[in-house]
């Protein structure tokens, strides 16, 4: 008797396509080396293990895309290892160049500052790279396990039509927050921080939605709110996920990193925190993602990635 099969599921956010997977597959190395990683760091790091303090942040988060991507394959989907081995170290690297720009942010706005770093310029710029390269894999993963499941599939639609008008109306309104941060005076930015999380979503998205590549607005406006769902859920847990490693980090006096959240905010979150976050904050993340999202779609167009780094599929 033949074996059965079905189609993997694609994935949104890296754009592959797996092919056809048989039913049952088994997870595989890597996603078993992921969890050991995970799980070892977390024991080297409560017993004092200098080099595990340092990398905590990386090394969990190396760890966590490769348990979940091999979940995802062995669920069916689309693997970033397997399938799209062109385009991962890819994904990476604009995840590192994205969190970049938003550390010119900070410059400004002073919202965060990392403690706990080797001295070594060298090291700690290696340490920077390793981090933020995870940022972007970790936030995608963690949407793509979420459709595996098809979580959010019954959400209610949203009747919304993107005319020229309210993509001009985004558009014009993503300028504004993207540049009205830094045009204030040092005391008064820190409190425009949202602007920042919201921004490129509002800039982005239409043109997006007008290049025809893959986008959340349009997603919205064929009645398909799922992926929306998942990614907002997914980047809130994420935030999560962050701030636990980081507290962990940060009591054995390991590199992390602290925040400065003004006065507004705080009694906004009545001075609730989690972590070094406070509560108020965790509202960044779901817009974070979304615009994480939005900047990857546009930056793989330019480079034209569903050309160049398009992975034969894997059988």
């Amino acid at each position: 008797m033949a074996q059965k099969k079905k189609s993997a599921e694609p994935s949104k956010t890296g754009g592959g396509q797996g092919g056809v997977a048989p039913v049952g597959r088994k997870m595989p190395w890597f996603g078993w080396a992921g969890l050991a990683i995970i799980i070892v760091s977390e024991i080297l790091l409560y017993l004092d293990n200098h080099p595990v303090e340092v990398a905590f942040t990386a090394i969990m988060w190396t760890g966590y895309i490769l348990l979940l991507d091999g979940w995802i394959w062995q669920r069916g989907g689309v693997s970033y290892f397997i399938d799209m081995k062109r385009e991962w170290p890819m994904m990476a690297l604009l995840s590192v160049l994205i969190w970049v720009m938003f550390e010119a942010y900070n410059f400004k706005l002073k919202n965060w500052n990392y403690v706990g770093l080797p001295d070594d310029q060298m090291l700690r710029n290696l340490l920077y790279f390793w981090a933020f390269a995870t940022i972007i894999p970790a936030l995608f993963r963690t949407t793509d396990l979420f459709g595996t499941f098809g979580l959010f599939k019954r959400a209610h639609k949203f009747e919304i039509k993107f005319t020229p008008f309210v993509l001009a109306v985004s558009f014009i309104t993503g300028i504004a927050f993207c540049f009205l941060p830094v045009m204030f005076s040092d005391d008064f930015a820190p409190n425009l921080i949202p602007f920042v999380w919201l921004g490129f979503i509002f800039l982005i998205e239409p043109i997006n939605y007008k290049l025809g590549i893959p986008s959340i607005y349009r997603e919205i406006e064929n009645k398909d709110v799922s992926f929306l769902w998942q990614v907002l859920a997914a980047g809130l847990l994420c935030g999560f996920i962050w701030e636990t490693w980081n507290e962990q980090a940060k009591s054995m006096n390991g590199a992390a990193w602290l925040y400065y959240v003004t006065k507004f905010w705080r009694e906004i979150g009545f001075n609730l925190q989690y972590g070094e976050m406070p509560l108020v904050g965790f509202g960044g993340y779901p817009p974070f993602i979304w615009e994480c999202y939005a900047l990857y779609q546009l930056l793989k167009w330019g480079l034209q990635g569903q050309v160049f780094w398009k992975s034969p599929a894997v059988r």
